[in-house]
This record gives C-alpha cells, structure tokens and sequence, in this order.
C-alpha cells in the first residue's frame, strides 16, 4: 500500500529513530551554535517538527517552541507527548506558514531541509523563516550535501529491523537532478512475530551546493550565511556528507 511520507511511518518514527540518531547531541549543538554567534534566544521555531523529539529537548530546557509540519499524522504524535511543555504546534507546509509573534531563533534538524526540490521551494521556505524572526534572529539548520547524497546514500539497498517493524530502505541518486529517491518499504509484525500489511512510502531529497543555499539566504533578507561541517565549527570540505547552516 502506497502512502504519503510518514503517514503511516509516524507511529513507528520515534522508536526507529531514536536508535540511529543521536538527538541529544543535535540539541547541544544547536544551543552551542546559538552561543557561538552570541545568541540567547528565548523562543524557538522548529521546522519540520514532525514528532518533536527535538522540540520537546528543548521545551525542557526552558525555551519556548512552536512546530510547523505538514503531516498531521506526525504532529498527532507530537501532540500526545506534549503535556504541559511549552510548546505550540501549526499544520502548515514550511514553504507557506506564519507565526502569530516574531520567533528569537528558529531551526530544522535532519535533513528536513533537502525534501525541498526546487530552489524556488528554498526561496518560499526562507522567506517564511525571515518574516517569523525578530530583527537578528538565527536561523540554524542542517542539510545533507551534494557528496553525502551521491556517494554516501547513493544507490544502496538496506534491511533494518527495530520494535514492530521489518524495513528495506532502497536509495537511488540521480545525477542530472541531484535528487536522491528512498523507497521505504515496511511491515508491521503480526501479533505472531510474522510480517504482516506491506506499506511503501517514497521519500526524496535533493542536494544543494553552498553557494546556492546562500544565495537563496541573502535573496529574502538574511544578512549573513555560515557553514560548517556537521557536529563541528569548522568549514566543510569536499567529503563532508552534512552541513550545518547559520544565516542571520
């Protein structure tokens, strides 16, 4: 059964992903970016929350933090974790949403960033951003890069088996594009143990280099645009697979 991305993929995210992902060590280093660029923000953007594993790390450190998603199966889930934590939800696509106050900083963590196929995606995305800042705001994100796209997933078929679910993740690069295409195929066990209903779900990503990502940064009114290697504050090299982004 085909279904739109993460439709159905929600209800098994959190477990999945938890085991690849380092999330605590996201977070830290976002509020070490933040630092870094002399930033103390009080609220936060979160784009592309999906389930807020994120979001809810940093509502309990004490920021204040407002997701944007367009899938509601995933903000459902976000929703029934969030109890008291101060954080506010909006279903909208991060290429056309609004905020109803200025944000201090705003993020979007794994790779949300490259599900943008289209420069002019990039432009809508960051022009929201810009107009959900308060004057000075950062805007940290990561993206996968062209070479970690290429080589790193290129054309590679991977079987994984985490809680209720068997998966085969099936990546196809695009050079022309520079699109990378997942075909995640997955069934949830049978009270047996046994596979049971097949679902797929198609993911893709695109690769950009720095200087068009800057150029769509400055293009809606970010005044500065910084690159790093992921994890790191030093600059990416031609093998660096992700790259954190801090524009102003």
């Amino acid at each position: 059964m085909m279904r739109e991305p993460f439709s159905r993929f929600n209800r098994h995210y959190d477990k999945f992903m938890v085991k690849y992902v380092d999330y605590r060590g996201w977070v830290d280093y976002v509020v070490r970016m933040f630092g870094h660029f002399h930033s103390d923000p009080k609220t936060i953007l979160d784009l592309a929350c999906g389930t807020g594993i994120p979001t809810l790390m940093l509502a309990r450190r004490g920021y204040r933090v407002t997701g944007v998603d367009r899938s509601p199966e995933m903000l459902a889930v976000l929703e029934s974790k969030r109890g008291d934590l101060p954080v506010a939800a909006i279903h909208a696509d991060i290429r056309d949403f609004t905020v109803p106050e200025p944000l201090d900083g705003a993020i979007c963590l794994y790779d949300s960033m490259n599900y943008l196929l289209a420069e002019d995606d990039l432009l809508r995305c960051f022009g929201c951003v810009r107009a959900a800042l308060a004057a000075g705001g950062l805007f940290v994100f990561d993206m996968n890069t062209v070479f970690g796209l290429a080589e790193h997933w290129g054309r590679r078929t991977t079987a994984r088996e985490v809680g209720e679910i068997y998966s085969i993740w099936q990546h196809d690069w695009d050079h022309e594009t520079r699109v990378s295409t997942l075909t995640l195929t997955f069934w949830e066990k049978t009270e047996n143990g046994k596979p049971g209903e097949k679902f797929v779900e198609i993911h893709q990503e695109r690769g950009y280099f720095p200087n068009e990502i800057e150029r769509c940064l400055k293009t809606v009114g970010f005044t500065e645009a910084h690159f790093f290697q992921h994890g790191s504050f030093v600059e990416p090299g031609p093998h660096t697979t992700r790259m954190m982004i801090v524009a102003r």
